[in-house]
């Protein structure tokens, strides 16, 4: 990676082109999971990867952890920055399903729902691991942590929320 970081910075679209490829797919993952739009996921990665190409200069090569942990990073900025633009605009209504609305208890929604009753690092962490098939290392890259404290987090997550689906009758 350090290779096609090294001559994207110097103009090399390609290289650019094939950074894309390694991380569009992983980003488009964790936005949709965090915005629950395909449109608004797509959007968001669009700007990112423009960002990207104009702030790559100021990125110095250290590993292919912290260069996930760039990307993820210009993420998080722009999530931050779309959750504020939605803030006041999202009835409260707009998202709850109709009175005739069974829920599947393998069902996605379900699943997201749990998760997104945990403490957000463990939600971050959840996301990015299983969304985004982020390794330990780039998690630990992107949430600024060891990647000890990331397994450890991992690990408290994981029974969080089996003990969230056991309270609802329900097994993960």
């Amino acid at each position: 990676m350090e290779t096609l970081v090294q001559k994207a910075k110097t103009g090399d679209v390609q290289a650019f082109r094939e950074i894309f490829e390694s991380f569009s797919s992983k980003l488009f993952l964790y936005l949709l999971s965090r915005t629950s739009a395909r449109e608004d996921a797509l959007d968001l990665a669009q700007e990112i990867f423009i960002d990207l190409w104009k702030e790559l200069g100021t990125f110095e090569f250290r590993s292919d952890e912290a260069f996930s942990g760039f990307i993820f990073s210009i993420a998080k900025r722009k999530l931050y920055h779309y959750y504020q633009s939605k803030r006041e605009t999202i009835p409260l209504d707009e998202n709850l399903p109709g009175a005739s609305y069974e829920m599947e208890t393998n069902d996605y929604r379900y699943l997201t729902k749990h998760i997104n009753m945990l403490a957000e690092k463990y939600q971050e962490l959840l996301k990015l691991r299983y969304w985004s098939g982020l390794t330990f290392a780039e998690i630990a890259s992107v949430l600024n942590i060891r990647e000890g404290r990331a397994k450890v987090w991992h690990h408290r997550a994981i029974k969080k929320l089996q003990t969230l689906m056991e309270q609802h009758g329900e097994a993960i």
